[in-house]
């Protein structure tokens, strides 16, 4: 009786937090995606491993990536341990094959000071940026309890990465405005606004896809799934109005990527499905090449260990090459994918090695190719 009444309460706190979290969006109509670049195919192969992360704290995790004219930017949380006060946001740039040193952007202290409340940890960043040059990073911060507790901040630059503005806070839920996160890049729509993938973790795990202008004002919300078993869903545009979602799997076996779609322009999901490809609870990543999609993700049903490449054609996945792979006593991780391309085609992936570096790997579509012959 006190597990079905606990359900229940389950149910409806979800409900008045879902009816709550609607009240005063626009739900702009008919949305529509800017869809993936077309970039002219390289006869050479091209193949890179380099680090991101300059070695200037312990630990690393939880890369993010987002392509720019001359190259790419990259960004994620560095310290003790993860969840450490002395946890900070990097920032780093890949310039000319090479990458510079990385720098602090945002931290506890700067946190604390721009939006005037207590800050206990922060992590997650997550970036994009617009035609006109400006970066957004936004990223969660934790002022009580665990990562369930998260609030979503955002920053902004104008001047390519080298100052940014004072931190502003997404209120993304009326009810104390906790538990969203965010994991994955955003999608862009025509009309200058981003579709920001993000994810609950109390009581429930669920994710949702915030519509945002570009005054940093939340103006619509679409849940991609419910229940208690899906999080840091990784969006794909595949056409102006279509779009596939891959989802961490954080239920009962078995362990297998979740994938959710939808048609009309992120306004609506349809049921989430699993994969065949396995899942460890671990985030993934995906970018549209051409008319295939491409995914980094744990090829395990159980460990990190394992991070390989894989491919969907005709909506059939498959892994086909391994990145990174440990022997299971050896306890190694390899986790939290980031990808991109940049101005030229290249793909650019980002991940974390044993939490201690922020790995870089780079190809082009003709070592790709040779990968999958």
């Amino acid at each position: 009786m006190r597990e079905f009444q606990f359900r229940i309460l389950i149910i409806l706190v979800g409900a008045i937090l879902t009816a709550a979290s609607w009240i005063g969006l626009e739900h702009p109509r008919m949305p529509i995606f800017v869809t993936a670049q077309t970039y002219a195919r390289s006869t050479e192969p091209y193949y890179l491993e380099t680090s991101a992360s300059s070695q200037q704290t312990a630990k690393v995790h939880a890369a993010a990536v987002h392509a720019q004219p001359n190259g790419i930017a990259a960004y994620w949380f560095g310290g003790s341990k993860e969840g450490a006060s002395d946890v900070a946001i990097y920032q780093a740039f890949f310039r000319d094959n090479s990458w510079t040193k990385s720098s602090v952007i945002a931290n506890r202290e700067t946190l604390q000071e721009d939006l005037n409340r207590y800050i206990r940890k922060v992590g997650n960043p997550v970036s994009v940026q617009f035609d006109d040059g400006t970066i957004w990073v936004f990223f969660v911060s934790v002022s009580l309890g665990g990562w369930a507790g998260s609030s979503i901040n955002l920053i902004e630059s104008t001047d390519q990465g080298k100052t940014f503005s004072r931190a502003r806070r997404l209120v993304t839920s009326p009810f104390l405005n906790l538990s969203t996160l965010v994991r994955n890049p955003p999608v862009k729509y025509v009309d200058g606004t981003i579709g920001l993938p993000v994810y609950h973790e109390f009581i429930a795990k669920f994710a949702e896809l915030i519509r945002i202008n570009r005054d940093g004002r939340i103006i619509g919300k679409s849940r991609l799934t419910s229940g208690s078993d899906t999080l840091q869903p990784t969006i794909v545009t595949t056409s102006a109005r279509q779009a596939i979602a891959l989802l961490r799997y954080a239920g009962k076996p078995p362990k297998q990527l979740m994938m959710v779609d939808t048609e009309d322009g992120g306004r609506t999901w349809h049921h989430p499905r699993q994969l065949t490809l396995p899942n460890p609870d671990a985030a993934v990543a995906a970018i549209a090449i051409n008319d295939m999609m491409l995914a980094v993700l744990n090829n395990s049903s159980t460990l990190r260990n394992d991070l390989s490449l894989a491919i969907s054609i005709d909506d059939n996945w498959r892994a086909f090459h391994q990145l990174e792979f440990a022997e299971p006593e050896t306890l190694s991780e390899f986790s939290y994918p980031a990808m991109t391309r940049d101005a030229e085609g290249i793909v650019h992936i980002l991940y974390t090695w044993n939490r201690k570096l922020i790995k870089h790997i780079a190809f082009n579509e003709t070592w790709m190719d040779q990968q999958l012959r």
